[in-house]
């Protein structure tokens, strides 16, 4: 059975759910309309602003890569990883770049000030689990350079449950060659090989690993205590 007996019934029911209902449809649709236009735009304005970083970030690879002899290079560096810090923000060449122009900072013997960077750099970071432990490796690192061992061998501990273990244990087994402690940096550079579990630092680890164990040999001789 119909729910209107008559067809004069229908038509006034749909005059009526329109009255009260009609606008709110209308309104939906053009909201719907819109949002999808806008959603449109953002997407688009997403994937220039990545091309255009990306273009950026380019550059700055290829000026990052050679040694920067002239002034103008090294301004033309600082002035790349500005543009993708103010502009780009949002993209993660920015983040990238800021890394690089620190690396550089290093390169051009601007020691104090990348370390600055670095641990502004990350506290920056701190929610992107990944990117925060790179940071953190390279503050470390770059501490160790410049003889603060304690604060670098606390950050290398924090990351030994980290995906980057292996570099972690890698990078204190060069703070205890750098000290001439064999033994530590021993069992650091076995516990780098355990943790590197695709073979990525491999070749690198068993060279160290060959020569700090010939140093213990080396130094346990008789001749090497003098008996």
């Amino acid at each position: 059975m119909d729910a209107y007996r008559t067809e004069e019934e229908q038509v006034e029911a749909i005059k009526r759910w329109w009255n009260e209902n009609g606008k709110g449809v209308v309104a939906a649709v053009v909201i719907g309309v819109i949002g999808s236009v806008g959603w449109q735009s953002w997407q688009a304005r997403q994937a220039t602003q990545a091309e255009a970083a990306s273009g950026i970030y380019q550059e700055l690879i290829s000026l990052s890569s050679r040694d920067l002899n002239s002034d103008a290079d090294k301004v033309r560096l600082d002035e790349l990883a500005a543009a993708l810090t103010e502009d780009y923000a949002s993209t993660g060449y920015s983040k990238l770049g800021q890394l690089l122009q620190i690396s550089s900072w290093v390169s051009q013997g601007r020691s104090q000030e990348a370390l600055v960077a670095l641990q502004a750099l990350e506290a920056s970071v701190a929610d992107d689990s990944a990117m925060y432990s790179i940071v953190k490796l390279r503050r470390a690192r770059l501490q160790a350079s410049l003889g603060d061992i304690e604060q670098a061998l606390q950050a290398l501990s924090s990351l030994e449950n980290t995906p980057i273990a292996a570099a972690a244990w890698q990078a204190k087994a060069d703070i205890y060659i750098v000290q001439e402690q064999y033994a530590l940096a021993s069992e650091a550079l076995s516990l780098a090989v355990v943790a590197d579990e695709n073979g990525d630092l491999r070749a690198d680890l068993e060279t160290k690993l060959a020569f700090v164990n010939a140093r213990q040999n080396s130094n346990s001789s008789p001749l090497a205590s003098g008996e």
